[in-house]
Formats: C-alpha cells, structure tokens, sequence
C-alpha cells in the first residue's frame, strides 16, 4: 500500500473543473499505480479459477474494484516529475519555450558579464556581481558614478552607496528573457488544466479504488494483528468446524488469551451456552475473574467485527445481537450516584434490552451493599436473565450465590484458581467448582498483623469454614485425579509410540531380508549359467584328453587334464561363494543359543548377542552394570537393554577379543570355529589397486561372520579413495 493517498476530494474538484497542482496530479498517480500493483499481486495468488482452486475470493473482490486507469497514471507520470514539477516532456511546445528561455537567459547573463569585465565601466562597478530586482537582472554600480552607466534603477542600498541598475542595452533581452518565461508559464498551466481534466474524467473510479484500497488496508491490519496475537482466523465457509455458529449455540473458548495482555498471558477456557446459559465465576480478589469477563465480551466482539480471535481453532462463538456489560465503578457525585446505584442503572438498562441472543457481561454483581440483601439481589437478576435465556457471565464474591449456581438449572459455577503454596492468583479458570475469596489469606500476604487474621478466622461462622475446607479437599483430589489421568495418558502414548517403532523396525527388517534373498536368488542364478558354462568346458577339455591319449600324445593329455582339473577347481570355489551362509534367526524368534559358556550376566566386551524383542544383533561394548542393563552398538547407534532381553551368539575366543595374526577374532560357534574380522577396516595410505580388493575380502568375510555391520575408514585426501570405495559398496551384493 505504498504510496497510496486519500485523493477523493483532489478528484472531485477535477470533475468539477478545478485545475490541481502538480503534487496533487502526482497523489492521483501513485495511488493508482499502488491499487494496480496490489490488485495484480491479489489476483495472481487466487491463481486461474478454472483449475478449481478457490482461494482469497473476498480479497479479490475488493481488489477487482481497484481501476488501474493506466493511460491516466502514464500520462501523469509522464508530465510530472518525483519532485512535482511538469517536466518537458509534458508537451512539445513547453519543451521549445524551456529551451528558448534558456537560451534568452543564457545571452542575458552574458551580456551583464560583459559590463562587468569591461575596464570601461570597471572604476563605476561596485562589486562584479550579477544579482535580481524585481524578477530583473542588475548590477551593482557606485551611486556617485551612476551616470557612467546608462540604464534603469530598480533599487538602492540602504546606505545609499550602491544603486542597482539594469543598462539599457540589456533591457530588451531582459524583456525576452521575461517574456518566454510567461509564455512557458501558461504552457505548464495548460497542461496541468489537461491532466486535471482527464483526472476528472475518471473521479467515480479514482474514488472507488481509494474505497476498495481503505477495505484491502483494513484486511492487511487485522491480518498483522492477528500474526501478533498468535490468533486464528475466521473459517472459510463449509468448514466442518466453523468458528460462527447460528444465534442460540454455545460460546466455547479454547485457550483464549487477552488481546490487550502482550506477556505472560495465561490461556483460559470458557464455556457457556448448551446444557447453561449462565456462568458464575467466583475466587480472589486479583485473581482474574475481571480478566475472564472481558476476555470473553472481547472475543465476542472481535470475531463477529472478523478479526482474528486469538483463542484455538477448536472455539465455537455465537451471533449476538446485542453485547452489554456492567464492569468497573461509575459512581458520581454529581449525579448522587453511589457504586450500588451505579451499577443497578447499568442493570435496569440491560435487563431491559436483552434477548436470547444477547450476551451480559456483569462484573462484582450485587457489589456495595447489604451482602444478605445484596445476595438476594444477584440471585433475582440471575434468575431473570435465565428465564430470557440469553448468555450471561456474572463475577460475585457472595457465597449464598455459589450454592444457587449449584443448585440451579442453567447455570453453573466457574473459579479462578490461587496457589495456596506461594499465596498467588493462578489465572486458571475452571468450570464446575466454585472458588474461595481467600480474603484472610490475601489480607495476611499483604501484611495485616497475624492477630487481626486470628480473630477473623475465629468470627467466622463454623458451617462457613466447614464448606471453605470441603472445597479445598474437592479441588486437591481433583488435582490429583487429574494428575493421575495425564500420567495414565503420557504411559498409553509412550506404549503406542513403542509398539509403532517396533511394527516399523520388524517391517524394515522384513523388507530388508526379502530384498537379500531377492539379489542372493539372482546372483545364483548367474552363477549357475556360469558354471554351466564351466562345466560343459570340462567335459570338452576331458574329450580332447582322451582323444589325446587315443593318439598316443600323453604330453597333450596331461595339459587338457590338468586344465580340467583347474576349470573343476575355480567351479567349486564359485559354488562355494554363493552357498548362503547361516542366516540371523527369523523375526520374532530368540537366537539359538550359540555357546554353552557363561549366563548372560557375564557378558564382556565385544561379545555378539541377539536383542530379543528387537530382532537383531548388537555388540556388548562392556559387562552389564549394577542396574542389570548392557550397553551395546548396534550399527551407528548405542543402546541400554536389560539383560532379559539379550541372549549371547558369539564370544571371542582370544580374552578380551584380541586380534589374531591376521587381524580377525576367532569365534567358537559350538561348531567349527570361524574367522571373524575387526569391526573396522582402515584403508587410509592405501593406494586405489590394493585398497578395493582389500575391501572385497573384508566384506566377504564380515558376511560369512554374520556380522551385522562393519566400518570403513578411508580418509579424506584427495576423495579418489572415497569415490571408489562408494562406488564399489554401491554395486556390492553383500551390501545393504
């Protein structure tokens, strides 16, 4: 909206004749140029219409009412100048009499400089200068010499020294000079007449993009004002939950805050309407019931005026048609009015207008005056605004009052909490229980002697203390109901969200191994063509011995045999390396046990176990600690498991897992033992031609170990490493 003006009354002078300055031209123009720009950008987030998407449409309403007028805005722009002057191009005529004008001043100024280099007249010069009098140029000549100067005197120095005169020969071109200037002068007013007209010609539009630009400003402000409350917007229409519901519905305020409290604010819940049509708030002074009440009037106000409320999404408001309140004290001395009478004018009125669709906001109701008759009072006025059923909150600090909102169809109790620990208002409001005024208590926080607490306490009446007390007891088994149901909620999501990883760990582990078997069957299958292959070059090579033999060329016989022989061993060697090695045990299946050594409470270092639960490996990175939980690494991740969850697979057979000659860790399995390697294979100094087979061994051997990780460490250097170890895992059938 930058560089927009109010320019209605600039245009409808235009329209009525009135020729406007150049900065008043100017405001039409940028106005005009800001109302396009907003309508373009507006229109290109609603995006094309036809496509289905419907979007910002009462923003687009309001933006197609901005008349972009661009011939008006080009001609203005065109005319005037950033500094509100007509510039030449205005007008080719203009722009000849500016030239000539400069020209005429350019032959005067040379004249008078000629006067004043001149030695002629150079003794009758009082100062070479060349200055104005009267919109004429002169120069400044000694009184006493002033006949040397033939000319016209247009002024003299105070002191009488110096007379200001303009000679004679530079009179005429003065006379030009002046005269193109009055020439260019009704140049400029002509085309300012022309714009002004061409502004009036489109005054309607101009005053309806100004409208149409002072509503899209008013959208923006609540917009921002709702970005700093942290507020929601108004629903679109067909929402399933809208936020406007038909007259009579429930006002429900989900964690709704005090617009005009910036910090700190506690969020409250207000429900009213529905199963009660009245809400009686009771509790401490400086508890914040005043603060409830007008949260709730506010709100009401705010959303029905469309701007964002801020309270959660979920919050339901009525249409009202009416919203009173009687809150703060308008006693006057002048009109006789006490704080009672005060307040029972407020209430006539109210009582008088309300309807079922109106909202009464009433603050310390029945305040300043006789509390027995006072209470009567509330209870009367209350009892009338239920019978009109319109929605009412009501603040009091009258006990009698507590026990009617108990008792009472359509209305309930509603309090402020105070922390009875630091003797401090809470500003949590809740809905069912009546509150305590805690008056003593404040009194006593504020300083009143201890004695003049004691001897309140002991004046109040038994069965008032009794009901005070059971309230307390009431409010603390209700923390503590409610404190035991979030604890019950936290562990039933806990347990969910544990169930849920497990489902995802066991899926991923199915997919995993699925895909193993996948590429392990392909691989076989090739390897079975090859070694098809193999063999029938065995059999030839073992026919060309024979027939060798036949010929009696035992010299050739032995080559074929001995190639057969190495073709049989190279078959053996691939059919061992797709043999599929021992598998991990199925999901949700223990491990077999895989040594009869130790119980699992001795597990060391380095010790390969089964996580029963999680259906995989990990290696113990030491003993179990006094808790009864093992640390272990499984892949780049350590985790706690207690020791009812482990099972142990492998044990190192060296103490302590130490590294044998050839940089493995033998394994006792109950079978055979096997070849384990180091968890890490360090490459780095290695050149590319050793380092890859080196590679190629290792993970061949970490597979037939069943291990279910392993780490290569190749350094940085130059990155041909890298990409050549990556490359080479990429493609690996043994990597995952």
């Amino acid at each position: 909206l930058g560089g927009t003006r109010d320019v209605r009354a600039p245009a409808d002078r235009a329209a009525r004749g009135s020729v406007l300055q150049p900065s008043e031209l100017q405001e039409i123009a940028g106005t005009l140029a800001a109302g396009n720009h907003l309508r373009t950008s507006i229109l290109r987030l609603r995006g094309d219409e036809e496509s289905g998407r419907d979007g910002l449409t009462l923003l687009a309403e309001l933006a197609r009412q901005c008349e972009p007028l661009p011939e008006l805005v080009e001609e203005i722009e065109r005319s005037i100048d950033a500094k509100a002057e007509v510039t030449d191009a205005a007008s080719p005529a203009l722009a000849s009499l500016r030239r000539n004008v400069r020209i005429a001043h350019d032959r005067l100024q040379e004249k008078l400089q000629g006067y004043l280099t001149s030695s002629k007249y150079r003794d009758a010069i009082q100062e070479p200068i060349i200055t104005l009098r009267d919109g004429r140029y002169v120069i400044p000549v000694k009184a006493e010499r002033r006949s040397d100067v033939r000319g016209i005197v247009h002024d003299v120095s105070s002191s009488g020294a110096t007379v200001f005169l303009e000679p004679l020969p530079v009179v005429e071109l003065g006379n030009t000079w002046r005269e193109l200037q009055l020439e260019e002068q009704r140049e400029v007013e002509r085309v300012l007449r022309e714009l002004s007209a061409l502004a009036g010609e489109s005054a309607e539009e101009i005053v309806d993009t100004v409208a149409a630009l002072a509503q899209l400003d008013l959208a923006l402000a609540k917009a921002k004002l709702g970005e700093e409350m942290d507020a929601v917007e108004l629903p679109h229409a067909g929402e399933a939950q809208p936020w406007i519901v038909d007259s009579g519905g429930e006002m429900h305020l989900l964690n709704a805050r005090h617009p005009m409290i910036k910090q700190d604010v506690v969020p409250i819940t207000i429900t009213v309407g529905g199963e009660w049509t009245a809400l009686l708030l009771t509790g401490p002074n400086t508890g914040g019931k005043t603060v409830a009440l007008k949260t709730a009037g506010l709100l009401a106000v705010m959303a029905q005026s469309g701007l964002p409320v801020p309270a959660d999404r979920a919050s339901t408001m009525p249409v009202f048609a009416s919203i009173s309140a009687d809150i703060g004290d308008e006693q006057s001395i002048e009109q006789s009015l006490s704080t009672f009478s005060s307040h029972m004018t407020q209430i006539i009125r109210i009582l008088k207008e309300a309807r079922p669709d109106s909202l009464v906001l009433l603050d310390e109701l029945a305040a300043g005056t006789d509390p027995i008759e006072g209470s009567a009072l509330a209870r009367a006025i209350l009892g009338r605004l239920l019978e009109i059923r319109c929605l009412a909150i009501a603040t009091t600090h009258h006990g009698e009052l507590k026990a009617y909102a108990h008792t009472t169809p359509g209305i309930t109790n509603a309090s402020v909490e105070f922390d009875p620990e630091t003797l401090a208002p809470t500003y949590h409001l809740t809905i069912g229980l009546p509150g305590r005024s805690n008056a003593l208590t404040i009194a006593e926080r504020l300083g009143l002697p201890k004695e003049l607490i004691a001897t309140a306490r002991d004046s109040i009446a038994p069965d008032q203390a009794q009901v005070e007390s059971l309230l307390t007891d009431i409010r603390r088994e209700r923390d503590d109901a409610i404190s035991a149901r979030l604890a019950e909620e936290r562990a039933r999501n806990e347990a969910e969200e544990t169930r849920a990883q497990a489902k995802a760990t066991q899926t991923e582990a199915e997919e995993r191994l699925a895909e193993v078997e996948e590429r392990l069957d392909a691989m076989v299958e090739r390897t079975s063509a090859e070694l098809e292959k193999d063999a029938e070059a065995v059999r030839h090579l073992l026919v060309e011995a024979e027939a060798a033999v036949e010929r009696g060329r035992a010299k050739r016989a032995a080559e074929r045999l001995e190639k057969a022989l190495e073709r049989r061993k190279q078959i053996e060697e691939k059919r061992e390396a797709v043999r599929p090695p021992k598998r991990p045990p199925p999901p949700k299946k223990r491990a077999p046990a895989a040594d009869t050594g130790p119980a699992p409470r001795d597990i060391e270092a380095g010790d390969l176990v089964w996580i029963v639960g999680y259906d995989r490996y990990g290696e113990a990175i030491g003993p179990p600690d006094d808790r009864g939980e093992v640390e272990l690494q499984m892949g780049p991740l350590t985790a706690r498991v207690r020791l009812e969850q482990v099972e142990r697979v492998q044990r190192p057979k060296h103490k302590e897992g130490a590294p044998t000659d050839t940089g493995t860790i033998s394994l006792s399995t109950g079978d055979a033992p096997i070849e384990v390697p180091d968890l890490d294979l360090d490459l780095r100094g290695q050149t590319v031609d050793e380092a890859i087979p080196a590679v190629d061994v290792y993970l061949d051997r970490a597979y037939r170990a069943q291990l279910p990780f392993v780490r290569i460490i190749h350094g940085k250097g130059t990155g041909t490493l890298r990409a050549r170890v990556r490359e080479l895992l990429a493609k690996h059938p043994l990597v995952r």
